[in-house]
């Protein structure tokens, strides 16, 4: 009874309070929402100099843009959409900017949406005539944004459908005079530059007491399931190799990497200039990871030339060698091109193959009048570590185009036969070569073939 008569005095005194003492919240939600919505108008307005925004879309890359917005709701946009995608034939300059009208929504929350046409909209368009996005789906982005969060300098909002993050950071006044005076694109042509004359860029970082290399790829198309992406790759200290790739959108002062680039432990946000020529990522914490320059690919050529790798095949164009490198490989393939011209036909390529575990092929494609021939030989083979073994040429498993020219073949054949091949990149002394793969002859290490590595 004492217990029940101590419960029923709490519950009197708990009802007896005043309604300030239990409200959880001092506003009703349709105050508190306009409250949001008022903060978030007043951030975006904020900006004296515009907003530097960088978003990826579900589908394909990543992209970049300025935003300048007012309080009429109107919004004016650059961005480095560039060349579309196949099958559009859309070309955007970078430096023309859009206006648009944009309005400020609360639902569930504060929503941003583009309402009418800016360069946003090329991205979800659902006609692949108009920016080579996808049928019905374009590249899976958004109009309509929802307010996530702020910090001083930034805001950030979440695709309403696909949810990807469109970050947006303050511009300074320098940057906002750069986009407006046709500074963007000067930017994008130095950054796309940067990596077309550099040789097989890498970074160094550290891994325990290790100081490795991460191989860099950007690839600035628009191509949905490649274009506007970075990608690492690099042999780990146990011999593994790891790969990671994120999706870019360009700036004015580099690169950013809106959903980070998270390689080994490190996350990398951003590529930016260190000084007039040299470039460099960096990281979360500020980290500055120099890009730098190899002869060669830093993967090892065996570990990707494979029937199932990334290579299979070794591809020599024409009749002229790829210039600037020294092999007695080159008299040989010269005098075979010699002897096929003597009869009045013309070698358009070769190619060394793996068309599986254990079986290569050595194609000759050539010219007779207007009527393309194949003529080609195969071997048995073994693969251990970096080391190809061929065996077992039998003329009577080639075909008869083969059988037909041995003659003008000769002894092009005979540096393949039953030889023993180390697998690995080939340095030319042509700055104009592109990268080569070649099978160095165990036995002489000046003596290669080598062609350009690529996938059949």
């Amino acid at each position: 009874m004492r217990k029940l008569l101590i419960l029923f005095t709490a519950l009197i005194a708990l009802a007896s309070c005043k309604k300030s003492n239990v409200e959880i919240f001092d506003e009703r939600p349709e105050v508190r929402m306009s409250m949001s919505l008022a903060e978030v108008r007043t951030a975006l307005l904020g900006a004296p100099n515009g907003w530097i925004a960088t978003m990826p879309t579900s589908a394909g890359g990543g992209y970049g843009f300025y935003m300048q917005f007012d309080a009429s709701e109107n919004v004016t946009m650059y961005s480095d959409l560039g060349v579309a995608n196949s099958p559009s034939t859309t070309t955007l300059d970078y430096v023309t900017p859009l206006t648009s009208t944009y309005r400020l929504k609360a639902v569930l929350g504060v929503e941003l949406i583009f309402d009418t046409f800016n360069y946003t909209s090329y991205l979800v368009d659902p006609m692949p005539s108009v920016f080579g996005g996808a049928a019905a789906t374009g590249y899976k982005s958004d109009i309509e944004f929802l307010f996530t969060r702020a910090t001083t300098d930034s805001l950030i909002f979440t695709g309403k459908k696909y949810r990807q993050v469109m970050a947006m950071v303050k511009a300074t006044a320098a940057q906002k005079a750069s986009y407006e005076a046709g500074g963007y694109k000067t930017a994008i042509d130095n950054f796309k530059a940067f990596f077309e004359n550099i040789k097989n860029p890498y970074i160094e970082y550290t891994s325990g007491s290790a100081t490795l290399k991460a191989a860099i790829s950007m690839n600035f198309s628009n191509v949905l399931a490649t274009g506007k992406r970075v990608s690492f790759t690099g042999l780990l200290a146990d011999g593994a190799v790891a790969t990671a790739e994120s999706k870019f959108g360009l700036t004015i002062d580099g690169a950013s990497l809106p959903a980070g680039l998270s390689f080994q432990g490190i996350n990398f946000t951003r590529i930016a200039w260190k000084d007039a020529t040299t470039m460099a990522f960096y990281d979360t914490k500020g980290s500055e990871y120099v890009i730098k320059s190899n002869p060669v690919p830093l993967t090892p050529l065996a570990s990707l030339y494979k029937y199932n790798g990334t290579y299979n095949g070794l591809f020599i164009s024409g009749q002229v060698l790829p210039a600037g490198v020294t092999s007695d490989f080159n008299g040989v393939f010269n005098a075979m091109v010699n002897r096929f011209n003597g009869t009045g036909r013309t070698i358009t390529s070769v190619e060394f193959k793996l068309l599986n575990s254990t079986t290569a092929k050595l194609e000759i494609w050539y010219m007779s009048n207007t009527s393309a021939f194949l003529a080609d030989a195969s071997f048995t083979y073994t693969y251990v570590n970096d080391v190809i073994t061929l065996s077992n040429y039998v003329p009577a498993v080639s075909n008869a185009n083969w059988t037909t020219r041995i003659t003008q073949i000769g002894d092009f054949k005979d540096w393949f036969i039953n030889g023993t091949f180390r697998v690995d990149w080939v340095v030319s002394s042509n700055p104009a070569t592109g990268t080569l793969g070649g099978l160095y002859r165990t036995t002489d290490a000046g003596s290669v073939m080598y062609g350009t590595p690529r996938k059949i």
